[in-house]
């Protein structure tokens, strides 16, 4: 059967739409990252000749040896620590125990992804800021101190532990689906030889889970490091805590103290200095997939995995999972939610409540940029949804159901933007820009909403290739093969035929593409004019301006629009997160990214 499959793939000549549709767009990402490597020997703007090794001599420099490398050293390792120190336990929690209240739970982490991170960031600084953090306010006024010395802002620790806790629920997926896939056999043999339920846990169950382990603390530390806007809300915009992502930004867009001028070649310098790390881990992930033999428990004989009964501990689990959740969620919300309502943010107390209002929520409109801001954000929203879904069905079906042999490079060169920062293709097409304004004036690049556009295109295609492989792979052959016996054409099968068959896929990652662009703020932030504005970029701009309340109100609109954006997934699979394990990219090993 096997060979009989192969014999009926489509080839280049029956699959010349997919094969022209897939090459259109990654060649687009080959020229965008030979343009970053290329701006690194520019001496200034690419419409200026010259060659110059001064920004790789910059690497030499005492602030990026002493405060950028080793700040975003910490920013990447601390927030895998904090991460793995909460999803480790929960995956456990939630997947192989008897614990309470489970599919709420799952379903909690599975919405937690599409909140913004750098609107949580807003939160923890209105909660432990030194001088406005109600929290750290609350603490002292019971102490009797007029101050906490502590303070989330300004330290790359704080940093860490914003991100950590905002991206948990990554290493928590990628672990979920290996644990609920242990043979209990395994455990039970350890059982007879002694072991006790902890010990197994330890020494049997979390060793043959490694991989997804690994994979989740890989995909964490490249994103940890490649993040812009919570580093930029908590210090690196001051300049106090630099980071190699804030540094890309302030070089092609001075705006802290430490970035008076253009410096783009730099820019490419600090991208591709990203990359490097990404690429290594990258590397050292797929050395362990090569080991994957060690790893095999789903063997040919049926079997349903055991869980451990926790007894008395299940309401200790149970309080646990509450306390991510609260200071994952509950909290940050809770407290933007309180200053919207707020005119002056304070401590609650009775005289505070007397002053609640929607004051700020009337006439958001205007402060946001009024009508365009809203209009630009869905023309963004949707073009990006289908131009994702588009592509990333034609190259999923090169990948899946063609024998092409570049199929193979076809999916390795999908997966690439994953590994490069999405702020390095944002400053790619930023030059771009200014290349075509000179060269090509009657090409609009610069401060339109297209070039918004291809940087989230590119960005997404990592995720959208992985959810679509899965599911092309799931039609099987024969489909296609009775539909060409009956006369039918390549496009008429794909449209007709396989296209209707892997449709809730396909509308799941429409929805799940538009949340994510909805909620995107670094690369819009990064190509943004006085004509393309989005909504993410007009509340970071209020909060940015110092209107904490009218930025809390926008926040909190957002996530309000993005919660019923999350409704329609949930209705679209089922009303649970079945797909929860699509929620967060794969890395490069299976069938999901």
């Amino acid at each position: 059967m096997q060979v009989r499959d192969k014999q009926h793939r489509p080839t280049l000549s029956t699959a010349a739409l997919p094969v022209a549709c897939s090459w259109f767009a990654l060649s687009g990402i080959i020229a965008l990252l030979a343009f970053i490597l290329y701006m690194t020997f520019v001496p200034s703007l690419p419409t200026e000749p010259g060659f110059t090794l001064n920004h790789w001599k910059s690497i030499l420099s005492s602030r990026l040896l002493t405060q950028v490398i080793p700040n975003t050293a910490i920013v990447g390792f601390g927030t895998i620590f904090v991460a793995a120190f909460f999803a480790l336990p929960l995956s456990w929690l939630l997947n192989r125990t008897d614990l309470p209240f489970r599919n709420s739970f799952i379903t909690m982490m599975g919405i937690m992804p599409v909140i913004p991170g750098f609107i949580l960031a807003m939160g923890w600084i209105m909660l432990l800021d030194e001088r406005i953090g109600l929290l750290n306010l609350a603490v002292a006024h019971l102490l009797g101190l007029e101050s906490l010395p502590f303070n989330i802002k300004n330290n790359p620790f704080g940093i860490a532990w914003v991100m950590g806790v905002v991206l948990t629920p990554g290493i928590f997926f990628l672990i979920a689906g290996p644990l609920r896939a242990l043979d209990p056999a395994l455990e039970e043999a350890a059982s007879v030889a002694g072991f006790s339920q902890w010990s197994t846990v330890f020494r049997i169950s979390l060793p043959l889970v490694w991989p997804g382990i690994f994979g989740g603390l890989i995909y964490t530390f490249m994103t940890a490091v490649s993040i812009f806007e919570i580093p930029a809300l908590l210090g690196a915009a001051s300049g106090k805590v630099p980071v190699l992502a804030s540094e890309i930004f302030y070089a092609v867009r001075p705006g802290g103290p430490t970035a008076a001028t253009f410096a783009y070649g730099a820019a490419g310098v600090y991208g591709v200095l990203i990359a490097v790390p990404s690429l290594g881990a990258l590397y050292l992930y797929l050395r362990t997939l090569a080991r994957s033999e060690r790893y095999q428990v789903i063997k040919g004989k049926a079997y349903r995995p055991r869980e451990m009964n926790l007894g008395a501990l299940k309401w200790l689990g149970v309080a646990f999972v509450v306390f991510y959740l609260m200071l994952a969620v509950v909290l940050p919300l809770s407290v933007l939610l309180w200053a919207s309502l707020m005119p002056v943010l304070q401590l609650p107390s009775l005289e505070a409540f007397s002053k609640l209002s929607l004051r700020n929520y009337y006439g958001l409109l205007a402060p946001l940029g009024g009508f365009p801001v809203i209009r630009n954000t869905v023309t963004v929203v949707v073009s990006v949804s289908l131009l994702v879904s588009f592509f990333s069905f034609m190259i999923s079906w090169v990948v899946v159901r063609t024998q092409l042999r570049s199929r193979k490079l076809v999916d390795m060169l999908a997966m690439l933007p994953h590994a490069i920062p999405g702020l390095a293709f944002a400053f790619a097409l930023a030059m771009l820009g200014v290349l075509a304004s000179v060269w090509l004036p009657w090409l609009p690049l610069s401060g339109t909403l297209g070039i918004i556009m291809v940087a989230h295109l590119i960005n997404r295609l990592p995720f959208a290739t992985r959810i679509m492989n899965s599911a092309l792979a799931q039609v099987h052959w024969e489909l296609e093969e009775s539909a060409q016996v009956c006369g039918s054409k390549n496009l008429t099968i794909m449209r007709k035929i396989v296209l209707p068959l892997v449709k809730p896929s396909f509308i799941y990652l429409a929805i799940w593409t538009a949340i994510l662009s909805f909620q995107e703020v670094t690369m819009a932030l990064f190509l943004s004019g006085p004509h393309n504005q989005l909504f993410s970029v007009a509340i970071w701009e209020l909060w940015d301006g110092g209107s904490l309340g009218v930025a809390s109100a926008g926040a909190v609109t957002m996530v309000g629009v993005i919660g019923t954006l999350m409704f329609m997934v949930l209705r679209s699979t089922g009303g649970t997160v079945s797909g929860a394990q699509t929620v967060w990219p794969r890395l490069p090993s299976s069938d999901t990214r």
